[in-house]
């Protein structure tokens, strides 16, 4: 489990550009996602298909970049063009033990969005900019994970196979 700790704190070091100041939400997303590792996601011990892992990381980086720099130009621009608000949203994901998990920890690390709460029914999410196509994103982002979860496999429980 430290190992996984490191990991994830350097992934969050790449992420936040080295910022001091992104801690303050690094720091609980490390421990949301190294509790994720050990708990429901653990008990499985789920391998995720390569093809839609792939896609999926991706995704996530092409929308960090695009996000980051989006969030960038709204907040130094003379009038910050922010409309921030909260969006509720209903699972289309399967409670699979992996695919929602999955989801939250990708959708809050995408700058400008943060779920803010879940439960079995859907989320809460907060954005920066209520105008901007959120639900296109989720719905993206819901279709390729259910991708890459699809050709997931638990993987053999110590028999050696």
């Amino acid at each position: 489990m430290p190992t996984a700790i490191v990991l994830l704190a350097l992934l969050w070091w790449v992420v936040s550009g080295g910022a001091a100041s992104s801690w303050l939400i690094g720091l609980p997303a490390i421990g949301v996602a190294a509790w994720l590792l050990r708990g429901p996601l653990h008990a499985r011990s789920w391998r995720l298909g390569l093809g839609g892992s792939l896609r999926l990381a991706g995704y996530f980086l092409y929308g960090s970049l695009r996000g980051g720099l989006d969030v960038a130009g709204r907040v130094l621009a003379r009038r910050p063009r922010v409309a921030p608000g909260l969006l509720h949203h209903r699972w289309n994901l399967p409670d699979d033990g992996l695919s929602r998990p999955l989801f939250v920890l990708s959708m809050s690390l995408l700058p400008g969005t943060l779920v803010a709460r879940f439960d079995d029914e859907g989320l809460l999410i907060h954005t920066l900019d209520t105008r901007l196509p959120i639900d296109a994103e989720v719905d993206t982002l819901e279709r390729l994970i259910r991708a890459a979860v699809r050709d997931a496999r638990p993987a053999a429980q110590g028999t050696g196979a």
